[in-house]
């Protein structure tokens, strides 16, 4: 059923059937109490960790409790959960085999842009405004691209040298921070890894503010889940849907 091409008090009222039914969906979750798993200590809905309760939370988040420490499974990767914001509707989250005491330790699994899509829980973008459809979308994270090349590269503004931490066998390992068009990587250059971070890395930074950054992690939104699923503000469905 298309309910755009519903009169106007018709689309309303399905909209409003289908808002009150989600918010009836979410509210048998409100009795359930918060779990914790060593420093996250609210972990309340949406996510859940996997021992919870069925009725608690939603599966989509599933969190899991290993060596204390909370832990999300994505794309494959194993992430620790560095916090959870329940007021702007994000999760904080860094590959696990980042080492604080280690410069050398990088992240084991790829992220990128291209990993997500829009039937994902996780987003990495927010968006700001007062209502869904008049609101602007921006990045949450930005890409740090680890690159090895044949041969030493010299004055490229956007790539650091990772000699001081990491030893590569055959050749020379660079970071370039930000987004990279094919057309800048040199022929005797490849990528061999992308990740993301949410921490400020400024263009005169170190490989250890990069690997700070790397512990930081980065934050995801789950909110256009929300949007999608109706748990948002009703005035979402009138202003983008019953007045158009």
């Amino acid at each position: 059923m298309n309910i755009r091409s519903l009169p106007s008090p018709a689309r309303f009222i399905v909209l409003l059937v289908l808002g009150l039914c989600c918010v009836t969906c979410h509210s048998k979750d409100h009795h359930c109490e918060p779990s914790s798993c060593g420093d996250i200590r609210n972990i309340s809905y949406p996510f859940r960790l996997n021992h919870d309760p069925e009725k608690c939370g939603d599966s989509r988040y599933n969190l899991f409790c290993e060596n204390n420490l909370t832990v999300l499974y994505l794309y494959s990767g194993k992430y620790n959960v560095r916090a959870i914001n329940y007021e702007n509707y994000t999760i904080r989250v860094v590959d696990a085999n980042v080492r604080e005491d280690n410069c050398a330790s990088i992240p084991r699994y790829s992220l990128a842009s291209y990993n997500f899509s829009d039937e994902d829980p996780y987003s990495m973008f927010l968006r700001r405004g007062n209502t869904f459809c008049d609101s602007e979308r921006f990045e949450l994270s930005k890409p740090i691209i680890f690159i090895t090349c044949e041969t030493r590269q010299v004055n490229e503004p956007l790539s650091l040298d990772t000699a001081a931490c990491i030893d590569v066998s055959s050749g020379h390992s660079f970071i370039n921070i930000g987004s990279l068009n094919a057309s800048d990587l040199r022929d005797s250059c490849r990528i061999e890894l992308m990740v993301l971070t949410s921490s400020w890395i400024g263009t005169n930074s170190s490989y250890i503010d990069i690997h700070d950054g790397l512990l930081y992690g980065f934050e995801l939104s789950w909110l256009r889940s929300y949007y999608r699923g109706g748990y948002w503000h009703r005035s979402w469905y009138y202003n983008c849907y019953v007045r158009q």
